[in-house]
């Protein structure tokens, strides 16, 4: 599907990939809630630190994914704990000598 315009009250809105049907179109802040989620896989893929120190990030990093995908969870919240581990994850690269170099690209 594409992006959704605003319809008249009534209309049904289809959330991409799912078969979903809600009363109220996709809303920005969780296309910024994705985005910075994909960012924040990302810059951990990159880093290059000790195994124990990636697999306690990964378990934080998964708790973040859970916390937002809980029933009423609210975006506001899932960006403040995105925005603890980002911080998390930015003293863990300072500490364990930075990103992978280019030539490992191999997951954490």
């Amino acid at each position: 599907m594409g992006d959704l315009a605003e319809g008249p009250p009534g209309t049904l809105y289809l959330n991409e990939g799912t078969d979903d049907m809600h009363d109220e179109p996709p809303r920005r802040d969780n296309d910024v809630l994705a985005g910075r989620l994909a960012e924040a896989r990302r810059l951990l893929s990159q880093l290059s630190v000790p195994g124990d120190v990636a697999e306690r990030l990964h378990r934080q990093f998964i708790a973040v994914c859970d916390a937002v995908k809980a029933p009423g969870a609210d975006v506001e919240t899932g960006l403040r704990r995105l925005a603890a581990f980002l911080a998390t994850l930015e003293r863990a690269a300072s500490r364990g000598g930075g990103n992978k170099s280019q030539t490992d690209r191999s997951a954490p």
